[in-house]
């Protein structure tokens, strides 16, 4: 009998103390010491401390953080608002939670609303594997009271001193970093793209097919120095040696013609009419022969300026029929200043004639070449790749030129734009199309 009396008034100084200690400790302690130290009184395996205002659960036995998303807390969260108008005791689940009660909490569960003013600010919900007895219940009750006046008195206790300074300076130093951020978002900036681009002749000379016919030889190799007048290009010519020869039988018959009836004119009056019908035909043989003559002529292809023959493999000429003015390939001097930069639209920004342009080579990528902008196409052209690009034209300003074909990136430099806008420029063109 005496051991059980004193193991009730051990059980009754331990609820004196529990009560002691939370109204001592830290509010931001409190619920992990309800949780937690409540088993110094009562034995249980799980424990929650449920916050009836905020309408969350703040505290878990074992957890020194709940993860408000878990489902472990959001069905103790969906319980506890149920039983926050239910007394103390043993209570059961619901037909529609015996499913998640039997996975979350332990078989004997007990509900201890804290109140104050008849007001419940929180609630404790505590499970164990053992039934709960009535002095259980009753041991609770007692501490039921003391938590709830702690619980309300940390909620209302001022933040020490020093957690508002930290507060206040937090919120000081997240000010000056928005500010700053504003700061730098308005610092204008110049605006820049980058393209391919490609060194190209300044002033080309095209060499043309001049009829339409078989090219039957290219006379250069790519990129060969070439002079004016030099044979570049030869076409077939065995139909052109064939239609000039039938063009000289037919002047020598038209020719004959026009002597025998010239002669029979002195004495015979219809040889005299005739003479200016064939006279006619002559002239037309004449000058039939004349063009046969220059189109075999013409079969060479000349050089029309000094340079180098721009194209790519002869194999892709030889036997190819061309049209008339098909253009072959180009004659232009070995360096240039002129570069061609491809734009792709979506990379398209503000360009203005005589903005600065940098051009990275692909052989000297570390030394980038100064140039000026010089045109910028007013439509759009589809490259080689299938991308919409804008044309854009650039002229070197140092150096006596670069070789023709060699291709790199051209960096092209806009106005200034303020630095939020120009990071944001590829959201609010999306937004834009997104729009219509």
């Amino acid at each position: 009998m005496s051991g059980a009396l004193n193991q009730q008034l051990l059980r009754l100084a331990g609820v004196l103390q529990l009560a002691r200690r939370a109204r001592e400790v830290a509010r931001d302690e409190l619920g992990f010491v309800i949780v937690n130290e409540t088993i110094q009184a009562v034995a249980y395996d799980q424990a929650a401390l449920w916050d009836a205002r905020r309408g969350r659960v703040v505290a878990l036995s074992g957890v020194t953080r709940p993860e408000p998303g878990a489902p472990y807390v959001a069905f103790l969260r969906r319980i506890s608002r149920r039983l926050a108008t239910r007394p103390a005791g043993v209570v059961t689940p619901e037909p529609a939670e015996t499913a998640d009660w039997r996975e979350f909490l332990a078989p004997e569960t007990v509900w201890q609303p804290l109140s104050v003013r008849g007001q419940v600010v929180a609630g404790l919900l505590l499970a164990r594997r053992d039934a709960w007895g009535e002095g259980d219940l009753q041991l609770l009750d007692m501490l039921a009271g003391g938590y709830a006046q702690s619980w309300e008195l940390a909620r209302a206790r001022p933040a020490p001193l020093r957690h508002g300074l930290a507060r206040r300076t937090r919120q000081a130093l997240l000010t000056i970093a928005v500010l700053a951020l504003l700061a730098a978002g308005a610092l204008p900036v110049p605006s820049s793209t980058i393209a391919p681009a490609e060194v190209t002749p300044t002033l080309p000379a095209f060499v043309r097919a001049p009829f339409a016919g078989v090219i039957d030889g290219i006379a250069v190799a790519p990129n060969a120095p070439v002079h004016t007048g030099q044979v570049l290009v030869q076409l077939d010519r065995r139909q052109l040696d064939a239609q000039l020869r039938v063009a000289e039988k037919a002047s020598e018959v038209a020719e004959s013609q026009y002597r025998q009836t010239s002669q029979e004119a002195i004495a015979d009056p219809r040889a005299r009419e005739q003479l200016a019908v064939l006279r006619a035909k002559l002239d037309e043989a004449r000058a039939d022969l004349d063009y046969r003559r220059t189109l075999l002529a013409r079969a060479a292809v000349v050089a029309p300026a000094d340079g180098i023959a721009v194209y790519n493999d002869p194999a892709d000429w030889i036997g190819r029929p061309v049209e008339t003015g098909e253009r072959i390939m180009l004659v232009a001097a070995p360096l240039s200043r002129r570069i061609e930069i491809e734009l792709a639209v979506p990379d398209a920004i503000t360009l203005d004639v005589g903005a600065r342009v940098l051009f990275f080579d692909n052989l000297n990528p570390d030394r980038p070449s100064a140039a000026r902008l010089t045109r910028v196409s007013y439509t759009t052209s589809m490259s080689v790749s299938g991308v919409l690009v804008y044309t854009c034209d650039a002229e070197l300003t140092d150096g006596p030129g670069l070789r023709l074909g060699l291709k790199g990136s051209a960096k092209l430099y806009g106005p200034e734009r303020p630095l939020a806008l120009w990071l944001l420029r590829r959201p609010i063109a999306w937004l834009r199309e997104l729009a219509g």
